[in-house]
């Protein structure tokens, strides 16, 4: 099985992708990469990965959209609760489970990713029901009971250090990635994309938290945080789960 994760950021240059192949041993790194344009991009979604965990949202609120589309016909657009316009109702849910608020689409500078994202995502679903899910590396790293915390950035080279060598006791394999190892260290980019690989195969084995019945509605429209099952980390190289 292969399993692909991608960290997408607004420009090429700081867009991680991690590709993961998973066999009877375990798992190794196929390719590890810190620069990924549109047209790579194309390739990984069209590609014989199974499941690709995209770090990016997948869709806007519902509520601001419709704020939206009435504003530009001049129309009322009776604002109400905020936090339905900055946030969708996975960000909701994630919050009052796990108490971390995802970026807002709408209001944060992680739309601009979202607008790179969203022409080449078309026709894709987005709730996980297709290759694609919608990957949230931070939750997944506390789920798994991993740094969360503090490792972006050249002053969060020691958290990486750490959240690096925890995964690699739980997946040996990971060692045979060799020269992949320091670029995990060096660039959070990778890292999140190696992660969010991972949420790849936690969805694929039916190891993460299943999108709540209320909620499927919007998953469907909005995009949805797959979120690992606690404790699943070291499952992941399991035959079945």
């Amino acid at each position: 099985m292969i399993t692909a994760g991608v960290d997408l950021a607004s420009q090429p240059g700081n867009t991680g992708f991690c590709q993961l192949v998973w066999d009877g041993r375990g798992v190794r790194v196929e390719r590890l990469e810190d620069h990924l344009d549109d047209p790579g991009l194309r390739a990984i979604l069209e590609s014989r990965a199974e499941k690709v965990g995209l770090d990016v949202p997948l869709g806007w609120p519902r509520r601001f959209v419709e704020l939206v589309h009435r504003h530009s016909q001049l129309r009322s657009v009776g604002v109400g609760e905020t936090k339905t316009l900055t946030h969708r109702a996975t960000d909701h849910w994630v919050h009052a489970q796990h108490r971390l608020w995802p970026l807002s689409v709408s209001t944060d500078r992680i739309a601009y990713p979202a607008l790179r994202a969203a022409p080449l995502l078309e026709g894709m679903p987005r709730d996980g029901s297709g290759a694609l899910i919608e990957a949230y590396p931070a939750l997944a790293l506390l789920r798994w009971g991993l740094p969360h915390r503090r490792y972006k950035g050249m002053a969060g080279r020691a958290e990486r250090e750490k959240i690096v060598e925890q995964l690699l006791a739980a997946l040996p394999r990971l060692r045979d990635g060799g020269a992949h190892l320091d670029r995990l260290r060096d660039n959070d980019n990778c890292l999140d994309a190696l992660v969010a690989a991972l949420v790849a195969r936690a969805a694929a084995r039916d190891l993460c938290e299943p999108i709540p019945s209320e909620h499927r509605g919007d998953a469907r429209v909005e995009g949805w945080i797959h979120v690992p099952l606690e404790g699943s980390l070291a499952r992941l190289a399991a035959g079945a789960p």
